[in-house]
């Protein structure tokens, strides 16, 4: 009996199932392979998709023997793209000054304020892409991911086209990305000095001066406050940051006051309060209260006389000067500020309480009326406990949202520290929460700490070399 020598073809699939290898073994007595068998073998492995007939036939006409070749690929699916905007504004703008190789700081990269026009173009979305499903070699379906749409911009000062693609500003003034939503807000510009001709500004939003401001102005805002130029002896109030690409020379006479943060080139005989971040150059003959850090930049970053209340620390490369000007710089939480606290948490109870018993005694007429006891139309005593109430609930908003800006102050007075890159010099005051030191021999680069209620230094050498 006849024994065949001849050997199948052999057909393997990838782990993935995206491709098809064919290797045909030397056939005994050199017959020929037929593309009709190999293609049966090739489709009882299961390959179904993709499969290259060409290149099949290429094998068997050219002898391409032992040897593995792809003879079948699948489709690989592809996904969609995710619906986007376009934004023709900055929504995340620069609010923090650049340094310069140099070392001194470039405080008009500060960019927190972006105007736009009415009509101009904010935004635009952009479709999702469809994406297309792929097949392994086995006819097995791959979906693809589906690009996603996204909903409309919300916010205000702004239309969007009926095909909502195009959103177009509807007023001129600031425009500003919050919590996703796009605000655009009225905006206060004055191209120039303010002075006779501008009068004093209160202005329920933003406020920009292309200029400087005179002793004697006043400016307030609901918004944030920014100044070309200097300021001298005025005042300036913000509920948001203030920013002075120049400086204060104050005379005596300047105030600034901000909810926010505040970045100027100087600080000059003036006095200062701030509830975020103060960043400077120089302050000399200041009084400041900063609820967060003041920070102190470039080459002559110094603090000469006056005094520093700065909850978070304070760092500078100078604290006073040879001529010993008496300078004192105090941060984390003194014991005045833990009196303000239990002050407002007393406020708070007393409130509550008052509340509480009004309730009750609100419950006791409404209960009165249910049970049909007459009431006096003249008693108002209802009407006294109901305007009482209101006047106690809004000392309690107030007293809760003062508690909770003093307890903010504490997270932001844990380990606070007062940082010398270069001098502190004899005389220079530092205090540290209730613990307070008078430098008594000049000192470089230290840093003060509190550590069992006394005010410790330690050196910073290793730290900056």
């Amino acid at each position: 009996m006849e024994v065949s020598l001849q050997k199948d073809p052999k057909v393997r699939i990838s782990y993935d199932e995206m491709e098809a290898y064919l290797l045909l073994p030397t056939p005994a007595y050199e017959v020929p392979y037929k593309m009709d068998e190999v293609m049966d073998i090739i489709k009882l492995a299961g390959v179904k998709i993709g499969i290259n007939e060409a290149k099949i036939a290429a094998m068997i006409e050219d002898c391409y023997y032992d040897r593995e070749c792809v003879i079948a690929r699948g489709i690989t699916p592809v996904n969609g793209v995710d619906a986007y905007f376009e934004y023709h504004f900055d929504p995340n703008l620069n609010k923090k000054p650049t340094r310069r190789e140099d070392g001194t700081v470039d405080y008009w990269s500060i960019h927190s304020v972006e105007l736009v026009e009415e009509g101009q173009v904010i935004a635009t979305y952009n479709e999702p892409v469809d994406g297309s499903n792929g097949m392994t070699v086995k006819g097995k379906l791959l979906i693809a991911k589906r690009g996603r749409p996204l909903p409309p911009l919300t916010g205000k000062g702004f239309e969007r086209s009926e095909d909502n693609k195009t959103y177009t500003s509807t007023m001129e003034g600031k425009i500003e990305m919050q919590n996703g939503r796009i605000l655009i807000s009225q905006v206060h510009e004055v191209h120039g000095d303010v002075g006779l001709k501008t009068g004093n500004i209160d202005f329920r939003g933003d406020v920009i001066i292309h200029g400087n401001v005179p002793t004697g102005a006043v400016i307030r805002a609901t918004g944030s406050v920014t100044i070309d130029g200097n300021i001298e002896g005025c005042l300036i109030d913000a509920s948001k940051d203030v920013i002075i690409r120049g400086g204060m020379l104050g005379g005596g006479r300047g105030i600034i006051k901000t909810r926010g943060s505040l970045h100027a080139k100087f600080l000059e005989y003036g006095t200062v309060k701030a509830d975020g971040q103060i960043v400077t150059d120089s302050v000399i003959n200041c009084d400041i209260i900063c609820n967060d850090k003041v920070y102190l930049e470039g080459k002559h970053a110094s603090v000469v006389g006056g005094i520093i209340h700065a909850a978070g620390g304070v760092e500078a490369y100078n604290f006073g000067n040879e001529y010993g000007v008496k300078t004192e710089i105090y941060v984390g939480v003194n014991m005045e500020v833990k009196k303000e606290i239990n002050f407002h948490e007393n406020c708070i109870k007393e409130s509550q309480d008052i509340i509480e018993k009004i309730n009750i005694g609100l419950k006791q007429f409404d209960e009165a009326v249910k049970a049909g006891i007459p009431i006096d139309p003249n008693d108002n005593r209802k009407a006294s406990l109901l305007r009482t109430k209101i006047v106690k609930q809004a000392d309690l908003a107030t007293h809760t949202q003062s508690l909770n800006r003093m307890s903010e102050v504490l997270r932001v007075a844990q380990g606070a520290s007062v940082k010398v890159i270069r001098n502190v010099y004899n005389g220079v005051i530092i205090g540290i929460n209730d613990a307070i030191v008078t430098i008594k021999e000049d000192q470089s680069t230290v840093a003060f700490f509190e550590k069992n209620n006394k005010v410790v230094m330690f050196s910073m050498k290793d730290e900056i070399a």
